[in-house]
């Protein structure tokens, strides 16, 4: 993978990571940075050495949003194509075709919260802040990606107003799926990360494109989606492999699914 000026890159136990690192700037998103995560993105899209992705910030931010500062005195021609920048980073983080991880710390205003809702999961620092602060500047958040996790009523309350969420809030609506405490959103994501990845490249993909296609689909729409995707499953050497050593874990008494509950505290 190619060397970044604003972002960090690691695989490690089939994540790839992907760390903002502009702290000059609180990780907001101008030219480079956007086309430095879509690279990175498009890099590990058919990597099998990557079976999940995580998008993480630092202790004090995970992204300020755009750097609207970038546009200022720029032409209309510039603008366009600033936000066409900015659609091709959206459109391959909320379509990408593995799953992918938010770990927000400290303050997620804007466009930072819009990435970090366009994740498959989000975990969040108590640190953690958000908010759909885009109408303060004369613009519009993404609601899209908001109301489908908080639902309509919450999502237009906080698209309307731009006022901000702490992490508890941001739990209690659905906004992300866990709060960890200060210090430990690193340990905690790739955790979980790692977890995804461990099924490996060729499953997690299928996973990830039955997340993606079945939703907006009737019941028996998807239905019969889901079970086409199972038996196209149980024709593969995976399925072969992964059910004996599965039978071999349960008659040992070594379940994972069993070993991860008993860590719970």
């Amino acid at each position: 993978m190619a060397e970044h000026r604003y972002l960090r890159t690691s695989v490690e136990g089939g994540v790839g990571v992907l760390q903002l690192d502009h702290p000059a700037k609180r990780n907001a998103l101008g030219w480079e940075l956007h086309e430095e995560l879509v690279a990175a993105l498009e890099d590990w899209a058919w990597d099998d050495d990557v079976a999940c992705v995580l998008l993480i910030g630092d202790e004090e931010c995970f992204c300020a949003g755009w750097a609207l500062d970038v546009l200022e005195g720029t032409t209309g021609v510039d603008r366009t194509r600033f936000t066409d920048l900015a659609m091709r980073l959206m459109v391959a983080l909320y379509d990408y075709r593995k799953p992918t991880v938010a770990a927000v710390a400290g303050v997620a205003p804007g466009y930072g919260m819009d990435l970090a809702t366009m994740c498959d999961i989000t975990i969040a620092s108590e640190s953690a802040v958000f908010g759909s602060t885009q109408v303060k500047y004369a613009m519009n958040g993404f609601y899209h990606a908001l109301q489908s996790r908080v639902g309509p009523q919450r999502a237009r309350r906080m698209f309307f107003t731009g006022d901000p969420v702490d992490a508890q809030e941001a739990l209690r609506s659905g906004l992300v799926d866990e709060v960890v405490p200060v210090g430990q959103l690193r340990e905690s994501a790739l955790r979980l990360a790692g977890q995804i990845a461990e099924h490996g490249a060729e499953l997690t993909t299928v996973l990830k494109e039955v997340a993606l296609r079945a939703g907006p689909m009737d019941h028996v729409a998807a239905t019969a989606y889901e079970l086409r995707v199972t038996h196209d499953l149980v024709q593969r050497g995976l399925f072969t492999t992964r059910v004996a050593e599965g039978l071999q874990r349960l008659r040992a008494g070594t379940s994972r699914a069993t070993e991860r509950l008993a860590r719970r505290p």
